[in-house]
């Protein structure tokens, strides 16, 4: 009577050099997964001291799998470069009131230049005494996304209570403008 307990003797010779290429594709795998993550390669020391003890066409045959590796490293050890864009750098060309000041406002607007790459940026408007440096009323704006080399304008209405009140005490009076661009 056949013992059927799956006794490997009785399998047929097929599924024996099936299961056994299996196994050697599955260290293979291993062995080119370990080597492409750390660059360790295990086979390079038993292929070198076999090829020192064996005859030169042995040797070549040998070391092909090396040279092939040898390849992949190189691949992987090339550094990659990038280049991050120019931000962009704004300066004021040409500025102006937009009408007389309000009894608590003034609208100004400038032309602004980008002089550094795409890009948008942001400028404070002040409102100054006329002969002291202090500012009375200020405002800031966005400058639009604007192409390198390229001009664009923008503006905004500034209002303030001393703003005011420099009106009040000093009917018919002027004020100077100012603007600084905050790249």
């Amino acid at each position: 009577m056949a013992d059927e307990s799956g006794n490997s003797d009785k399998e047929p010779d097929y599924k024996k050099v099936g299961a056994v290429i299996s196994m050697i594709g599955g260290a293979v795998s291993v062995l080119v997964g370990l080597y492409s993550l750390t660059g360790f390669n295990p086979l390079k020391e038993l292929f070198s001291s076999s090829s020192s003890s064996t005859s030169a066409g042995t040797s070549t045959s040998a070391s092909a799998p090396t040279s092939t590796w040898t390849v992949v490293r190189e691949e992987r050890s090339r550094p990659t470069t990038t280049t991050r864009p120019a931000p962009p750098d704004f300066s004021v060309r040409s500025t102006q009131w937009d009408g007389p000041c309000g009894y608590s406002w003034c609208s100004m607007s400038a032309v602004f230049r980008n002089n550094g790459g795409v890009g948008n940026g942001s400028a404070t408007f002040y409102v100054l005494l006329p002969d002291e440096n202090q500012y009375l009323a200020l405002c800031s704006t966005v400058l639009p996304t604007t192409a390198e080399d390229s001009v664009t304008s923008a503006g905004c209405t500034a209002s303030s209570g001393p703003l005011q009140q420099h009106f009040q005490s000093h009917p018919g009076g002027t004020v100077r403008m100012d603007v600084r661009v905050d790249n």
